[in-house]
């Protein structure tokens, strides 16, 4: 075995040991006047070291049959090529500025992106500090016509230094409901997703991610890493 590939070895025993999910399901019963085909509420948390340069980590959770959560395997795949940039960093004084981007996406049984909260960062460091960070928050929500489907009701961030520090940790949190064809009350199904990202001073970084689902439907699956 290459030097390489023992330490993607080495990696990804770790990410399997770090990626920690914590499945809290409400008692299983659904809505008689659905048939039984949507499931109760849930609680999906993870979290995930950083990847290597160059590279991704996630995870996909999937809604099974018995509307329990069924976690997939913590994968390190290629970063996707999406034209992103870093966030302009304000002041920076130490090294070049390093990026790092945050997702997590609720996806429906028909793999539509239903509900999705992201945060890109940037930060620099020195001397074992975190000299500057920034973060940007932005989300993403399958719309129906009519006016109708997923809606934002509520996108916030925060966090930070107010200045050199030895990590720097930002929260992302938003609240998502729907009304439209599969529900026109805008009461059964609601998301809300929060992430934190920990940007420390040697340059490493990881995450958080939670998602609250009010119920769910088999088929349903989240997404979610960093990069």
């Amino acid at each position: 075995m290459t030097g390489s590939a023992r330490r993607r070895s080495a990696l990804l025993t770790a990410l399997a040991t770090a990626a920690m999910m914590i499945l809290t399901p409400a008692p299983a019963h659904a809505d008689p006047g659905r048939a039984g085909s949507a499931c109760p509420e849930l609680r999906l948390t993870a979290d995930l070291p950083a990847p290597p340069p160059g590279a991704e980590v996630r995870q996909s959770v999937t809604i099974g049959d018995d509307c329990a959560a069924h976690p997939g395997p913590v994968q390190v795949v290629a970063a996707a090529r999406t034209g992103r940039t870093g966030l302009a960093a304000r002041g920076l004084t130490g090294t070049a500025p390093r990026s790092f981007h945050s997702f997590s996406q609720m996806y429906d049984c028909c793999n539509i992106l239903m509900t999705a909260l992201y945060s890109d960062h940037t930060w620099s460091t020195g001397g074992g500090q975190v000299v500057t960070a920034d973060s940007r928050v932005s989300t993403h929500v399958n719309r129906e016509p009519w006016d109708a489907g997923w809606t934002v009701r509520d996108a916030t961030g925060s966090g930070g230094c107010p200045g050199a520090c030895p990590a720097a940790t930002f929260t992302a949190h938003a609240d998502f409901t729907y009304r439209g064809v599969f529900d026109v009350t805008g009461t059964w199904y609601a998301n809300t997703h929060d992430s934190s990202v920990v940007l420390a001073g040697d340059g490493t970084a990881t995450c958080r991610h939670t998602v609250d689902l009010r119920h769910t439907f088999i088929g349903w699956h989240w997404e979610h890493g960093c990069s």
